[in-house]
């Protein structure tokens, strides 16, 4: 069990404890409990209505909420749903209650710590939604991120919308680069961060688990999987100049071009190309003759070994597997991008 430091409700003192229960820290402020809890449960009584409590219409006793341990002890078989259905627009919870409530909310999750004691928790077969305890369907229908579950209990798409624009509102990510650097992180150690978390997932690690045939089969499908659903729009505004620029010089001569952002209604328009090893996302992409243009932005594309390595890999994946590539360097076209435009233009129009 996780040792936890908390403070004891009757007198305040720090003490460490690996019962989670425990709310008191010795005998002797146990002794005391009763006074202390009495305290506690008339404090709001000669407090203001709505406010330090509210009066509950079926039996008119001062509460501080219509749900818990009064529903339990007062109105045995009833619940907060039928009070509300037999008075409508009655509050359930006082002010304060309802303060104290969303204050304390979900507060101890936010440190790093308890994030983990929960997901080492529900890993793996621990899991209620594990793949060994239920099917597919039944894994979307209980989960209120999927269409499935709003399906399943008849409400609207707008339901589902509301309620992940309300989850992913305060939400941080570690797969953003203000996650690390808040976190006090270099750029560096930020870029390596976020490719450690990218890789839990590697080609190297299906090749291992599921021999070379299978390994390849099964991380292209969750390549494709990945790229349909992660929305893209890390793509550089300096970058975005020199794609209009040469859609508007080549788009007469040529039917598909796709690049980072659309022509239209500003939405993501890169293109998903299959190769033999990899699934990848061309910055700027003439389908009709096969020309790959790269954006090599200057904090994305720092000139390390690693990153070298990285790019030469894919640039071989990208050659072999039938395609032409070309470079251009943020700050190359940032000095000149004439030249830079032209070098483009040439290249794509190359026989």
């Amino acid at each position: 069990m996780m040792v936890q430091e908390k403070e004891c409700i009757v007198c305040k003192k720090k003490f460490e404890t690996s019962d989670g229960r425990i709310k008191i820290c010795s005998n002797k402020c146990r002794k005391n409990y009763k006074e202390y809890y009495k305290r506690k449960i008339t404090s709001h009584l000669n407090g203001i209505e709505n406010v330090d409590y509210i009066v509950c219409k079926w039996c008119g006793e001062k509460v501080k909420r219509i749900y818990g341990k009064h529903l339990k002890i007062s109105h045995i078989g009833k619940t907060s749903n039928d009070y509300k259905k037999e008075f409508l627009g009655s509050l359930l919870t006082c002010e304060k209650d309802k303060d104290n409530t969303s204050k304390n909310s979900g507060k101890f999750m936010k440190e790093e710590k308890w994030r983990k004691w929960a997901s080492n928790k529900m890993i793996g077969e621990k899991n209620i939604n594990h793949s060994s305890k239920v099917n597919e369907q039944q894994r979307k229908e209980s989960s209120p991120f999927s269409k499935e579950f709003y399906k399943k209990r008849g409400l609207s798409e707008e339901n589902r919308k509301k309620f992940i624009e309300n989850s992913l509102k305060d939400r941080e990510f570690e797969m953003k680069e203000d996650y690390w650097l808040k976190r006090g992180y270099s750029e560096e150690e930020t870029i390596q961060k976020i490719k450690e978390r990218q890789t839990t997932f590697s080609l190297y690690k299906c090749i291992k688990k599921y021999g070379e045939e299978k390994g390849l089969e099964r991380w292209k499908q969750r390549q494709e999987k990945w790229l349909k659903n992660y929305p893209f729009n890390n793509y550089s505004k300096i970058s975005q100049i020199l794609f209009k620029q040469l859609y508007n010089k080549i788009k007469n001569d040529f039917k598909e071009i796709y690049y980072a952002e659309c022509i239209d209604n500003n939405k993501n328009n890169e293109y998903r190309l299959k190769l033999a090893d990899r699934i990848i996302l061309p910055d700027f992409f003439v389908k009709d003759n096969n020309k790959i243009i790269e954006f090599d932005g200057v904090y994305w594309h720092k000139t390390t070994p690693e990153n070298k390595t990285r790019e030469t890999e894919k640039d071989l994946s990208i050659i072999n597997s039938g395609y032409d590539i070309l470079h251009i360097r943020e700050d190359y076209f940032i000095k000149d991008p004439e030249k830079e435009i032209k070098k483009c233009i040439d290249f794509i129009y190359e026989k």
